[in-house]
Formats: C-alpha cells, structure tokens, sequence
C-alpha cells in the first residue's frame, strides 16, 4: 500500500472512532469541548552532541475533550485529536551532504485522565490527575532529486500523565483554566520504510526521557481559547541492522536523539 493510501485509510479510521466516540460522550459527559488548533513544531536530532536534524513549521489540526463526574469529586477526561502539516527540513544526508527539503506529518493522540478534585477557595478548583496517553504520527522526508532519497517513518510512543489542573470562576459565564504536568513513556517505536534506499524496514526504540506539557485558557459562554506547550523527548536508540552490503558487511541503523516542542493555540466551543 502506498503511504498516501496509508494515510487516508488511517486518516478515515481515525475520524470515524473520533466522531462516533464525540457523538455519543457529549450526551452524557458534564463538559465536553471541541476546538481547532494551529502549532509552531520544531523538531531536532542530534548526532555525536551536534544537531544533526532540524524541522520547524505549522501543524494543524482538530480536538475534543470530554469530561465526566462519575463519584463524588472524580473524575475522568478524555481527550482525541488529530493533527498534521508539512515543515521545513534543514538536515543532512548519511554522507554528511547538506539537504533542505519538506516533511510531511499525520497523525493523532488519545489520552485519558483519572483526578480528584478539591475546592480550595469557592470559586477556584484544583484537580491532581494520572493517566495514559497514546500518539501515533507518520513523518514522511521528502526525496531532493540528485541529492538525497526520503523516506518515511512510523512513530507510536505510550506514555503516562502526572499533573494537576485547575479552574477560577469569574462569573456566571466567564471562567479561567489552566493545566500541566509531565509525561513519562512506557515505550517508544519507530518503524523506518528503508526500502527505497535498497534496505530493509527497520524498527528502532528511542530511549525513554520525561518531557512536560501546559496549557492556560478560558472560557466565556460556549466559547473557549487557550494557549499549550507540549514536549517530546527522545534519547538515542540501539542500533539494528538494517542491510548487508557485499563490501561493507552490516549496515547499522538508528534513531539519534531526538526532541519536538510544540507551541500552540486552541480555539473551539464548549458544551
């Protein structure tokens, strides 16, 4: 299957899961949102201390998050969106020949939260939570004729959530929130299409490195916005065997250390 009908079919599937689970939570949940939101992504790798790698650009995309009140001051949120764009590549090839061209992201995140929340003053909350969160996204390097041949990754990283978050009434309509913690993964993959470089798909294990997240908006009406930071932190992979040449023999290949910062608006409705 061609990676543009991977990403269509998975673009769809996605999608569908995310309408169907919006429809039939905003029903029944206390609070549910649904908002657009435009990023400014970086991403960086470096190689032997020295950065290798670097990506920056827009990245758009579209969420929801639904809460719910299920026991006393419990509660549990979950949040989906989906989001993709195309950067800017500033890196270098294997050979170490500079190469500026575009990488195109897809992809989507599920995450759910349990917290409890206290009452601190009589209109202002603060809620410790925990949980999961689960992210997917395609990277795809563009091929530079006569200078380097892309290739596409397929990134998949579980992680946990520790944080706290918190809201203040301003009146009957008006409310300030804000939220942060960090993020622990559990594991990291990437799956690398080497084929059309003449090897094999590989499958490497970034290492596991704590990253944070924040985000401080309000709502007024039905109406929402709000500003987030997001991180991802990488540590370099075991390197894998990717092909053998008849020369060289083995041919290693891995994921170098790596890092995404995400700066971002989130603009929407709420129920």
């Amino acid at each position: 299957m061609k990676l543009k009908d991977k990403i269509e079919h998975s673009f769809v599937a996605v999608l569908t899961v995310a309408i169907v689970f919006l429809s039939t939570g905003i029903a029944t949940a206390t609070e549910s949102d649904v908002y657009l939101k435009v990023e400014s992504f970086t991403w960086k790798e470096h190689k032997g201390g020295a950065l290798f790698v670097e990506e920056s650009g827009k990245i758009y995309g579209i969420g929801s998050a639904i809460k719910f009140y299920p026991f006393r001051q419990l509660t549990l949120k979950v949040r989906s969106e989906l989001f993709g764009g195309q950067v800017d590549y500033d890196g270098r090839t294997w050979g170490g020949v500079p190469v500026k061209s575009n990488t195109n992201y897809l992809g989507f995140k599920v995450e759910g939260d349990a917290g409890w929340k206290f009452m601190v003053a009589e209109k202002t909350s603060v809620e410790p939570f925990a949980g999961l969160g689960y992210r997917w996204w395609i990277r795809d390097i563009e091929s530079v004729p006569t200078v380097a041949i892309g290739y596409t990754e397929n990134w998949r990283s579980l992680y946990a959530r520790l944080g706290v978050r918190g809201d203040h009434n301003l009146s009957k309509h008006a409310r300030l929130f804000a939220e942060g913690g960090v993020k622990l993964p559990i594991q990291n993959r990437n799956t690398a299409d080497l084929t059309v470089v003449g090897l094999n798909e590989v499958t490497v294990e970034p290492g596991k490195r704590a990253s944070v997240f924040a985000e401080v908006g309000a709502k007024f009406k039905f109406l929402r916005a709000s500003v987030f930071y997001e991180g991802m932190r990488f540590s370099e992979s075991p390197a894998v065997i990717a092909g053998v040449d008849p020369i060289l023999g083995p041919i290693w290949v891995w994921q170098p250390e790596s890092k995404a910062d995400m700066f971002g608006v989130n603009i929407g409705i709420t129920f």
